[in-house]
């Protein structure tokens, strides 16, 4: 089961809890009293801070088994890159980090025109990843509020790298978290933590076929902070708990063994599962905030110190003992969920108006550049004028798998999953290819 198993000798934490008469101990079982709870959790860090010399267990500890050094605690040198440096969209596009908003738009332009594939018969698979690379800088860069983001997050990785830390002193979680917020790891600003039936997994809209709406769905998720210790609390679905009760699907990390090992920390790294279960020492958390990035926080296991919520790459979320310098990250933005819409591209906010107004069928760039949700979408989030038809045009150039684009008509349709499943097959250079690309389509040849 991955929980601790009965034992008539105290767990560390426990030693000053004594059992009453003809009473099972009060460590072994789930419903463990509030008195238990917080003497058990200040003893545990006590002993935690102790065991490391005095250093709080604010970062968590690498498998070098130093502190400072990790990868959480920065100092790993200027040119170090690790799972937590995000795409350096500024060299896709072959820019300066300050570029104004016209050069962003000409980089783009001069790029997608040199590597369409069209023009590389012969390297078509290079030019796609070339393309698919080019169009995600842009879909950033080219958006204020996405570049704000992304540049921020470039600054704390910056900060991590220098060790150079924020002050945190007066940052009052509870207060700073959202009520129902977004888990994104820091470095991965297309990536938020999703519950999956039980599971939770790290996904990208790109990686998951499904509607806007359906993906930031199973992405939103809750807090219920307890009374016991300052700052801890327990990771909820929102969409399964009630506002003012506890319980609902919560986080649970499938911790074995004692919090510490012969005086260090516990090296296991444990499983994290969704599971309606209030047995504090394996859902219970204490939001940290990140002394890298405002807006950053982690969570550390209440009864495990040192042991930090982990996105680990590709996709996995665990609570781990001894974190992977290459794979780990424990700083999450907590995105408030009703802000999710500004993650919302260019290419979705446009399959509804050309659906709407052609049905399928060509659309004039006119009657899209004068639909009422395309403009809303430019003022609110590209913070400009609707683009003009020479910006449309390199843009649809650059996603030829989607839309059709006529130049001479000045007109968009969408290409129907076929059309979509026949540009991915001109990319194919072997019969084995041709075999797996078909394979993989499913119902787009329904």
């Amino acid at each position: 089961t991955g929980v601790v198993a009965a034992s008539s000798m105290p767990p560390p934490g426990f030693t000053g809890v004594v059992p009453k008469a003809g009473e099972p101990a009060p460590w072994n079982g789930p419903n463990l009293s509030p008195a238990i709870v917080k003497e058990a959790v200040v003893n545990l860090r006590q002993a935690f801070v102790v065991q490391n010399g005095g250093a709080s267990p604010s970062s968590p500890p690498a498998k070098d088994g130093t502190r400072k050094k990790d990868r959480n605690g920065g100092d790993r040198g200027a040119d170090s890159t690790s799972s937590d440096d995000p795409p350096d969209y500024y060299k896709v596009l072959e820019l300066p980090k300050k570029s104004a908003e016209d050069q962003i738009k000409k980089a783009y332009r001069k790029l997608v025109l040199m590597w369409h594939p069209d023009k590389h018969p012969q390297d078509r698979e290079e030019a796609d990843e070339k393309i698919r690379k080019i169009n995600a800088a842009y879909e950033t860069l080219g958006n204020p509020v996405k570049r704000e983001g992304y540049n921020q997050m470039l600054e704390a990785i910056e900060r991590k790298k220098k060790n150079l830390r924020l002050d945190t002193t007066f940052i009052q979680p509870r207060m700073s978290i959202p009520k129902e917020f977004m888990l994104c790891p820091l470095g991965h600003p297309d990536k938020f933590i999703r519950a999956v039936g039980n599971e939770l997994r790290v996904q990208s809209r790109e990686e998951v076929k499904c509607s806007f709406s359906e993906f930031f769905s199973k992405a939103k998720f809750s807090l219920w902070w307890t009374p016991e210790v300052n700052n801890m609390c327990r990771i909820r679905t929102a969409d399964s708990a009630t506002a003012s009760e506890a319980g609902g699907l919560m986080l649970n990390f499938l911790m074995d063994g004692a919090p510490t090992v012969g005086g260090q920390v516990c090296s296991k790294d444990a499983e994290c599962v969704l599971r309606v279960n209030e047995d504090p020492r394996y859902s219970n958390v204490i939001a940290v905030a990140s002394p890298f990035s405002p807006g950053a926080f982690r969570f550390e296991g209440a009864f495990w110190p040192g042991h930090y919520l982990s996105f680990r790459a590709p996709g996995s979320v665990v609570m781990a003992g001894l974190v992977d310098e290459v794979k780990d990250i424990t700083d999450f933005y907590l995105v408030d969920h009703s802000a999710a819409y500004k993650t919302m591209t260019v290419n979705e906010a446009l399959v509804g108006p050309i659906t709407q107004h052609g049905g399928g069928d060509w659309v004039k760039l006119s009657d899209l550049r004068a639909d009422l949700s395309v403009r809303t979408f430019f003022q609110n989030m590209l913070k400009s004028p609707v683009w003009n038809n020479r910006d449309f045009e390199d843009f649809f150039d650059g996603h030829y798998e989607q839309w059709d684009f006529d130049k001479k008509r000045a007109s968009v349709r969408p290409r129907s999953a076929g059309q979509q499943l026949a540009e991915r097959l001109k990319r194919s250079r072997t019969k084995g290819d041709m075999a797996q690309t078909i394979l993989a389509a499913g119902e787009e040849l329904n």
